[in-house]
């Protein structure tokens, strides 16, 4: 920046010296025209206060040129900044618009996820509300699914039980065809029966199970009535072991 007190003290002295010497020179000119002209060798002598003041006149003179070129220089570095602050300003009113570009950006993207929120929680408590009826639906379904499995059984036994009553002598292969629903629907569910009726296995107590109670694990038995597991693709789940017995019923009869 310019230093405004030299500028000013430059103009003061410039003023002033250039007033003093308009003085000075009126002051010769009258004095020589008052003398006479013998005295003209006089008048080459200057008085000494008056060389002093020359010489603090070109001293002054030579400073305030000192000033007036470093007055030119901070002009020139004013132009310099000058130019410089616009180049900063268009960047920052670059920077502004990119800012502003992207804070509107920011805004619609903030917006779409409030919105999408907004869906997913519908959709969420829509979900709730279905999971809630979920066991009762789930409850109707199965026992529609298997209604229609063991229609034909559900149908066909009262019928049987009478005949059975009114004929005791009564084949059971009538009432093994009633009981073929069973099978269907256990392969429905992915049942399977553990051993077959009176077969002959070694004793697995995770399988088995015996009212006997010597009967330890690996020994022979005999399947008196068959479990059930439910198998699929993750595990093999055990709905009811198989029952066994070291003999079989005609065994002890006949023994």
């Amino acid at each position: 920046m310019i230093d405004s007190s030299y500028f000013s003290l430059g103009i003061l002295l410039w003023l002033i010296s250039s007033g003093f010497l308009v003085t000075l020179t009126d002051s010769d000119s009258s004095a020589k025209a008052k003398k006479k002209p013998e005295s003209k060798l006089i008048d080459h002598n200057i008085p000494q206060d008056n060389q002093d003041n020359i010489e603090k006149i070109k001293e002054l003179e030579a400073k305030l040129q000192e000033k007036v070129v470093e007055l030119t220089l901070n002009q020139e570095k004013i132009t310099a900044l000058e130019e410089e602050l616009q180049i900063t300003g268009d960047q920052l009113e670059l920077t502004q618009d990119k800012y502003f570009q992207r804070e509107k950006e920011f805004q619609i993207q903030c917006n779409n996820l409030e919105n999408t929120i907004k869906i997913l929680e519908n959709k969420t408590a829509n979900l709730t509300q279905e999971i809630e009826n979920l066991p009762s639906q789930l409850i109707t379904n199965w026992q529609q699914e298997s209604f229609d499995l063991l229609q034909t059984l559900l149908a066909n036994y009262p019928t049987a039980k009478i005949m059975v009553k009114l004929k005791p002598d009564l084949s059971a292969n009538h009432l093994i065809t009633l009981l073929k629903p069973l099978d269907k629907l256990l392969t429905q569910w992915n049942i399977e029966s553990i051993g077959k009726p009176w077969e002959k296995v070694f004793f697995n107590p995770e399988i088995h199970y015996s009212d006997e109670d010597d009967i330890i694990a690996n020994d022979l038995v005999y399947i008196r009535f068959i479990g059930y597991a439910q198998k699929n693709a993750l595990n093999y789940h055990i709905l009811l072991k198989a029952k066994v017995s070291r003999t079989l019923p005609q065994s002890n009869k006949h023994n």
